[in-house]
């Protein structure tokens, strides 16, 4: 197993405290779409919080990752898991002072989807810059392994809350999750990190990026697949509330179990993958081809299924599906990303 990125310090401490900010962001995303589908049981409405989750890392998405070059990377990572721990608290207490409507979701779940959009490329620049270079493909390896166990254990966890106590618990929860992080990130030395470059324009950086993609065959064929895989694939999982209730009546508990399903088999994914011979640089794995093609099956099995323990198995497998995509697709980028871009 690639377990080598563990050897930095600096990589250990981000790893731990990552862990638990991962098990709020999995426990808040089972409350939202539990908050969503029992106030107006509408599938509908569930999907449409999902979409406003999403959409900001597709519009604003890339004017983050052109940001990013110019932050220091260390603040930008404060800033937006600050921002996660406290869009949490404050769902939280508009849940207990009853201000928590549909549109506040709405509103909530699209705040979310913007600071998510920074997120990413922050992550992205941060994480491999806590090892050596040769040893990024064991970065990537590990926080898979990191966000899917955690995707196995944060829904179970918010599960048993939201039955147990409530939404409101469960979004406490959520900004508690957040705290070790945001007291690991400022004590991080990154390796590598220069803020006295020469900058041009937001526009003209934005196009240098636009450039290395349409010049690199790899990328374009990685972010094409990944792209139609979450279209025919990834999608589903963000209607689960209405399949764990509305199908088969099984509740909050129901939910955090198909929720546990996806991240079995994610992290199943996961150590696959850790298991294997790493991404090798300037091709595409072909396990992640192979799977790119089968996992619309499964969602087509999953349409189908009226058996609660066969929909259980379903989305076990697109939880493995889309987690093998994903990863390899990541890897196999940024083994060729240069380190400024």
């Amino acid at each position: 197993m690639n377990l080598s990125a563990l050897k930095f310090p600096q990589f250990r401490r981000y790893f731990a405290a990552n862990f638990v900010a991962l098990l709020g962001l999995w426990v808040q995303r089972i409350a939202m779409g539990w908050i969503a589908w029992d106030q107006t049981g509408s599938a509908s409405f569930v999907g449409f919080v999902g979409f406003l989750s999403y959409v900001p890392t597709l519009l604003s998405g890339p004017l983050f990752g052109v940001l990013v070059d110019r932050w220091r990377v260390q603040r930008a990572a404060l800033f937006t898991q600050s921002g996660f721990g406290l869009i949490a608290l404050s769902a939280a207490l508009m849940y207990r002072l009853g201000w928590i409507t549909p549109p506040v979701i709405a509103i909530l779940a699209l705040i979310i989807g913007v600071v998510t959009s920074a997120q990413h490329p922050v992550r992205m620049s941060l994480t491999p810059r806590l090892v050596s270079r040769e040893k990024i493909g064991s970065v990537v390896v590990l926080l898979s392994l990191n966000f899917n166990l955690a995707r196995v254990l944060g829904p179970a966890l918010g599960g048993a809350l939201i039955a147990a106590y409530g939404g409101q618990a469960a979004l406490f929860v959520t900004a508690l999750c957040y705290v070790p992080i945001v007291l690991v990130i400022p004590g991080l030395r990154l390796r590598g990190v220069s803020h006295s470059r020469a900058r041009r324009s937001l526009l003209a950086e934005f196009m240098d990026g636009v450039r290395f993609i349409a010049g690199s065959k790899l990328i374009r064929q990685a972010t094409l697949i990944t792209g139609l895989f979450a279209l025919s694939g990834r999608g589903v999982l963000e209607i689960l509330p209405t399949i764990a209730d509305g199908s088969f009546g099984k509740g909050a508990a129901g939910l955090g179990v198909l929720s546990a399903a996806a991240g079995a088999g994610a992290l199943l994914a996961a150590v696959v993958q850790s298991l294997g011979r790493g991404v090798q640089a300037g091709r595409l794995p072909p396990l992640s081809l192979v799977v790119a093609v089968l996992g619309p099956l499964v969602v087509a099995m999953l349409g189908v299924s009226q058996s609660w323990p066969l929909t259980i198995l379903a989305v076990a497998g697109i939880g493995f599906a889309g987690t093998v995509v994903g990863v390899s697709m990541q890897s196999s980028i940024q083994m060729v990303i240069d380190e400024h871009m």
